[in-house]
């Protein structure tokens, strides 16, 4: 082998080989330093956690030091930055904050009001009304009054769609070193991808009108929920539909505001507490000056209460149009619309949503839609199984009233303050008891049925020909029905008036809450006919004074059909308003029906052999009821289980109760 030269080296390495290597080293390591010297919150925990500045400031409310967000949050170890970022160097208030992430003030118009405009003090709860209780209020003659905002919204929204960002999460909560894996899991779910009703092109594909409309300029359905953004390719198939214009900045403010119902990661985690300060003097709730202790609190197990929005409103989360669709509450109480509904039962013994709905294979925000009862009630699965009501849902007996929309119309109106062919007039209620029907398996259920109008239709559409369910698979049991276009008469009696051709369908939704006590069995039985009440107000901000008024679901082997639909009290109408913009149902009353078998058949001997039995088993319980109070633990605890048992198959259930406690 050849001997290296002598010397080699030291030509190599010549003073200009080594200054370019040392500019190359500084190039690399100075980006590098100046971002890791960068990634601190030093500036930040130097302004807020200096009192007297706050004050000086206006803002008392913002004093906070990493120990209180430290311990607060559940994270040990996390600075300001990591999930406000912003600029923790810099000294100057507005260098600071430039690029920080902070709460979305959204106004009535869609705009995003400064904080000292829209939530002039820290965060935290006001007024007694739970469904409201996180909004803006200023506190005048002894009442608290909504200040003009209409959501608040958390950091991990884009300011310009309204809508989850994944990207910003990124940065974040789903970071490397924090989170990355869930991130990676939500981006991939239902839930994260908001996939069922970015699956709604137009008003009449894929699947049939939707109560809460098409995806208007939301991206389509993607795989993986990478970005927020606006899409027109919905909105301009949607204009084809339509006999009147609807621009790109129409569509696009009505999505903002759809966006602001679809949930990100801080809606199920994020659940900032009011300090004891803060909380109730006499009737009022006080927000501060002092901190609100618990406004970076974090849980990593959602409240009920996180999932219903976390009293921001009935417009997020599944406070929003889910709530009211399907009528149905967890909560109860203010979390109900109207409110004052009762609560579930599992609400009241203390279980959270996700204690039944649980997380599927995909991971995080893969929540299982069906729950199941067997976990906890063995022995009620399976007396139910081997009962005459085995082809029964449990929800048909144990959901006895729906409440929220009795009534959607599609017309002319407002969203955001400014015209638009879409505005959704909501007519609000209860109806008594739910209609049953049976699913694509043949499963009785209950359901929530109201009717439906769309104005301004450009093509006739013709009837559905039968019920139809949304999702062939059976990934919900939500259905529809589409009984087609109709005119409506102008002022001179003709068919030729603006927004005269209506589509109208019926919205059929499974309700699965609140359970309750059991339905009786004559509310089913007394007679083949199922008949349901509702009774509703027109309390929207278009079109007329309030007024009220009601319906029947009369559901037979005819069919199924609205009857009576009128206004109990008289419309007033408001200066330039039509009724075919908000009540074509004056014109269109009878035209809700749609046709199928939905009576409730039974052989009349066996009904009343079962119902007798039935009788018996509740007066033999009543009975050891009072016995029960000197059983021994384990004899409590067997007969607890047959009980359950024999309420849900008295014909084995009561022969067993005979033998065990003769």
């Amino acid at each position: 082998m050849k001997a290296p030269r002598i010397g080699a080296l030291s030509e190599i390495l010549t003073f200009n080989t080594l200054v370019a290597g040392l500019i190359i080293f500084l190039c690399l390591l100075i980006p590098s330093g100046y971002k890791a010297w960068m990634n601190t919150s030093a500036g930040c925990v130097n302004c807020h956690a200096d009192v007297k500045k706050m004050k000086k400031l206006k803002a008392p409310w913002a004093y906070v030091t990493n120990e209180t967000a430290r311990k607060e949050s559940r994270h040990a170890h996390v600075e300001c930055r990591d999930c406000h970022l912003g600029n923790g160097r810099a000294q100057d208030k507005e260098d600071a904050h430039k690029g920080m992430l902070k709460m979305l003030i959204v106004s009535k118009d869609g705009k995003l009001l400064k904080r000292e405009l829209g939530y002039p003090y820290g965060i935290s709860d006001t007024g007694d009304d739970r469904l409201f209780a996180l909004l803006p209020k200023q506190y005048r003659n002894g009442e608290w009054v909504p200040l003009p905002v209409r959501n608040i919204l958390w950091q991990d929204r884009d300011p310009g769609t309204f809508d989850f960002d994944p990207g910003i999460v990124g940065k974040t909560c789903g970071k490397s070193g924090c989170h990355p894996d869930e991130l990676k899991q939500f981006k991939t779910s239902v839930m994260g991808r908001n996939y069922r009703q970015r699956t709604m092109r137009t008003w009449l594909a894929p699947y049939g009108p939707h109560n809460c409309g098409p995806s208007f300029a939301d991206q389509l359905p993607p795989e993986i929920q990478n970005k927020a953004l606006f899409d027109y390719s919905n909105t301009a198939a949607i204009r084809k539909e339509m006999n009147i214009p609807f621009s790109n900045e129409q569509a696009r403010e009505k999505q903002k505001f759809c966006n602001v119902c679809h949930a990100g990661c801080l809606d199920c985690h994020y659940s900032p507490k009011a300090s004891e300060k803060n909380k109730p003097l006499s009737s009022r709730r006080l927000p501060g000056p002092s901190l609100a202790e618990g406004a970076h609190s974090f849980t990593k197990t959602p409240a009920a209460e996180n999932c219903l929005g976390y009293g921001r409103g009935n417009t997020v989360c599944h406070s929003g149009a889910m709530h009211s669709r399907r009528g149905e509450t967890y909560i109860g109480g203010d979390y109900s619309v109207p409110q004052g509904m009762p609560s579930d039962i599992h609400y009241k013994k203390g279980f959270e949503c996700v204690k039944c709905h649980l997380m599927a294979e995909g991971g995080m925000g893969h929540i299982e839609r069906k729950a199941t009862c067997q976990d906890c009630h063995l022995e009620i699965e399976e007396a139910h199984s081997s009962g005459v009501h085995r082809k029964l849902d449990c929800a048909a007996c144990h959901v006895s009233e729906l409440r929220g929309y009795q009534m959607t119309v599609w017309g002319p109106g407002s969203v955001a303050e400014k015209e638009t062919p879409f505005h959704k007039y909501l007519y609000y209620g209860v109806q008594s008891p739910p209609v049953l029907i049976k699913d694509s398996r043949g499963i009785w259920m209950p359901v929530k049925i109201w009717p439906h109008s769309l104005g301004n239709v450009k093509a006739d559409v013709p009837p559905s020909g039968r019920m139809q369910f949304r999702w062939k698979n059976g990934e919900t049991r939500d259905a529809y029905y589409v009984m087609g276009t109709f005119r409506l008469r102008g002022n001179g009696g003709s068919f030729n008036s603006l927004n005269n051709n209506h589509l109208l369908w019926l919205e059929i939704e499974q309700a699965s809450h609140p359970y309750g006590k059991a339905r009786d069995c004559p509310s089913c039985h007394n007679s083949s006919v199922q008949r349901s009440f509702a009774e509703w107000e027109f309390l929207d901000k278009g079109g007329a004074d309030p007024f009220d008024g009601g319906y029947t679901i009369v559901a037979d082997d005819k069919g199924l059909r609205i009857q009576q639909l009128r206004a109990k009290s008289k419309i007033e109408l408001w200066p330039g308003s039509k009724l075919a913009d908000f009540a074509p149902w004056v014109q269109l009353s009878d035209k809700w029906s749609m046709p199928g078998d939905f009576s409730i058949r039974v052989d009349a001997r066996r009904y009343k052999q079962y119902y007798d039995l039935s009788g018996k088993t509740r007066d033999q319980i009543k009975i050891l009821d009072a016995r029960s109070k000197s059983f021994n633990k384990k004899e409590r605890l067997k007969y607890l289980r047959l009980k359950a048992f024999a309420l849900h198959c008295p014909e084995k259930g009561q022969r067993e109760l005979a033998i065990e406690f003769p």
